[in-house]
């Protein structure tokens, strides 16, 4: 990272200063590296000593940074009733309580800090208390997450539509930490499930390719309106950047000034870009300035079909070249959705999408299935692995692992040959049920737990 700012700054000076600057540059790193190392053997800081400092404004609430994701629990407590809820990004607008001081405080997710301080909003409708001291919440309050827990980004299609009525929302806040929603039908979800949700907007579709100007305005006009009805962000589909993988808004520049322009416009939102990985990520190691400028305003990507028959990630180095994509994206602190396979919506693509998004999740990023509702839900997204142990592993012949504190996933990559693992002890998984011994096939995987 170091090093590839001190390219980018060279960039922008004459040839002749470069040299003294890259000389000095190595010394500097140099330097800076004997830091880390001394950094690297002092004790860590606690996530604890720097929770998020939180304010309000009217009836919405915004809070600093904190923690690596950009993903939060907001706790509210009145008489009788404490909730707690997820939030991306760093402002909500709660649902009103007429006649009740509620307190709030928020954290980042996945214990990466403590509770930020006590705020207390007042609500019409009843008569104000006058503020009291606030005990803050223990640290059980609220359920725990961990990396080794499904986070679920819902695709709220027109097929979710009939469980959008208050019937489902305990069953919303237990599954589910994301909407995709599909405006303004999704408005609901802004207020109904108390969890964040992103509007849909496909530019290469609905008229706005090529992406002049006004055609740029009337996309942020259309995310601006979503954030007035409480949405957090947008999602960017059709996000593509070259002529053999349409559609596309594109010319590229443009794809990128609509990102820029879409961050100006709103800048604590949540976009998710949907680029095809073979599309972009060539893109990425290249070096492309387009794609480089629009990630540079991105919190997530899409991997559109997982790593299903439809993915095309058909070979054993095309699979390591996408753990190479994703970890690369991590590093720009961008998350990854690991979306399901409609082509393929059946249990054992499911389980290697999960397995494969267990082998990458550093904490913020979401997975999915095809049309889950409350009906036909697949049990394998309640799986909870605990704590990971270590990061992925590739073992020998194209055998994939990570350990958690609670089980362990594994994924044959293609082209490997079948794989007998032979278990320490019996295990269950959702596909494969109680086991001590299975054979997994190139393209399948299995999420254990015991």
């Amino acid at each position: 990272m170091f090093t590839r700012l001190i390219k980018d700054a060279c960039t922008s000076v004459p040839r002749a200063s470069r040299e003294v600057i890259t000389s000095r540059a190595r010394r500097l790193s140099i330097t800076v590296l004997a830091l880390l190392a001394i950094v690297a053997l002092a004790p860590a800081a606690s996530a604890a000593d720097a929770p998020p400092v939180l304010h309000a404004s009217g009836e919405t609430l915004t809070w600093t940074t904190s923690g690596t994701t950009k993903t939060y629990k907001l706790l509210s407590r009145y008489p009788g009733q404490t909730t707690t809820s997820t939030i991306v990004g760093r402002t909500t607008t709660p649902p009103a309580v007429p006649g009740q001081r509620v307190t709030y405080w928020v954290k980042a997710a996945y214990n990466q800090s403590a509770w930020s301080n006590a705020v207390a909003i007042t609500y019409p409708g009843g008569k104000e208390e006058p503020p009291g001291e606030e005990e803050p919440p223990s640290e059980e309050e609220g359920p725990s997450e961990r990396e080794g827990e499904v986070k679920y980004r819902l695709d709220a299609a027109s097929y979710f539509d009939p469980f959008a009525t208050s019937r489902y929302v305990t069953w919303a806040q237990n599954h589910v930490s994301l909407i995709k929603g599909y405006p303004p039908f999704s408005d609901i979800y802004a207020t109904l499930f108390g969890l964040p949700v992103i509007g849909y907007h496909d530019p290469a579709t609905s008229g706005l390719a090529p992406l002049w100007p006004s055609q740029i305005a009337a996309y942020v006009e259309e995310v601006k309106r979503d954030m007035r009805h409480g949405y957090v962000g947008v999602f960017v589909d059709d996000a593509n950047w070259s002529p053999g993988f349409p559609p596309s808004p594109g010319p590229p520049a443009h794809l990128a000034n609509l990102i820029d322009a879409i961050r100006a416009a709103a800048p604590g939102a949540l976009i998710e870009m949907n680029s095809q990985y073979h599309d972009i990520w060539p893109l990425m190691k290249a070096g492309n300035a387009n794609v480089a400028e629009a990630l540079n305003d991105v919190d997530m990507m899409t991997k559109e079909f997982g790593v299903g028959p439809s993915a095309g990630i058909n070979t054993g180095q095309d699979y390591r070249e996408f753990f190479e994509y994703v970890d690369a994206l991590h590093e720009k602190g961008i998350d990854i959705t690991m979306a399901g396979d409609p082509h393929a919506d059946n249990v054992p693509t499911m389980e290697y999408n999960l397995a494969t998004y267990f082998l990458i999740d550093e904490g913020g990023d979401y997975v999915n299935g095809h049309d889950q509702t409350p009906g036909d839900w697949w049990r394998g997204f309640n799986v909870n692995l605990g704590t990971p142990l270590h990061a992925r592993e590739r073992l020998t012949g194209g055998l994939w692992r990570r350990r958690f504190s609670g089980g362990v996933v594994y994924t044959v990559e293609p082209g490997a040959a079948a794989k007998t693992i032979t278990l320490p002890t019996t295990m269950r998984s959702a596909e494969w049920g109680e086991v001590q011994s299975l054979t997994l096939d190139a393209q399948e995987g299995a999420v254990l737990v015991g």
